[in-house]
């Protein structure tokens, strides 16, 4: 299962979210989580379509963890999940299976390739993500025998919702789970923050978050 939380991204991202699912090849079925806006058209699409009455402002959360509970309640393997403005490359979900086939790994994880809005490579990478400190949120497929750890999405406080990639992680670890990586850059991420345009020499665009990593390294 492939979880995507969705609010208010554009048609075109959705399905190029969506597509890239479809393009895995591995059987996965995609989860697509309305956070009060639903997108009339989705239901025309071959996905699991939930529309939750109300936006929870939380970064994908709530939506992200009730998906999440649904495909556990359903019976599925693994869960990864999908923010909707990134997109898997192709054989993203094919090299995190390999990687739990081959290691027994219950915990997989990738890492990404950064965009800017408009979908634009951006050369740039994350320190914290190279040396296996950082995982994205997109970059992760979980076995059900971790299914325990979904709960963490819904249990976050809402004040520290824009750093829940991190905070999972810690969840994660604070747990005695192992993750372990693939090394391959197969997420596709639309970034929205300040320091990966800079880092990469480009205009820094109005609406982007000036958030400093740094002081997130607890």
């Amino acid at each position: 299962a492939v979880i995507t939380p969705y609010y208010r991204e554009p048609r075109e991202m959705l399905w190029q979210c969506h597509r890239s699912v479809l393009d895995q090849g591995v059987g996965a079925e995609h989860f697509m989580i309305a956070d009060g806006f639903a997108n009339a058209e989705i239901d025309n699409w071959p996905v699991h379509h939930v529309k939750l009455p109300t936006a929870h402002g939380d970064n994908g959360n709530t939506p992200r963890g009730l998906g999440s509970l649904l495909a556990k309640a359903e019976g599925f393997d693994f869960i990864a999940w999908l923010d909707a403005d990134n997109w898997f490359h192709p054989g993203h979900l094919a090299s995190l299976l390999a990687l739990h086939q081959q290691t027994g790994s219950r915990i997989c994880s990738s890492f990404r390739t950064f965009h800017t809005l408009s979908g634009e490579a951006l050369a740039v990478t994350e320190a914290d993500e190279d040396a296996l400190q950082h995982v994205d949120t997109s970059c992760y497929l979980v076995h059900s025998a971790n299914f325990d750890l979904v709960g963490a999405w819904l249990d976050m406080p809402r004040i520290v919702a824009p750093l829940c990639d991190r905070v999972f992680l810690k969840a994660v670890l604070q747990k005695g789970r192992n993750v372990r990586s693939t090394g391959q850059r197969s997420v596709a991420f639309r970034t929205q923050y300040a320091c990966h345009y800079r880092a990469a020499g480009m205009p820094v665009p109005d609406r982007a978050k000036d958030t400093d990593f740094a002081d997130a390294a607890w």
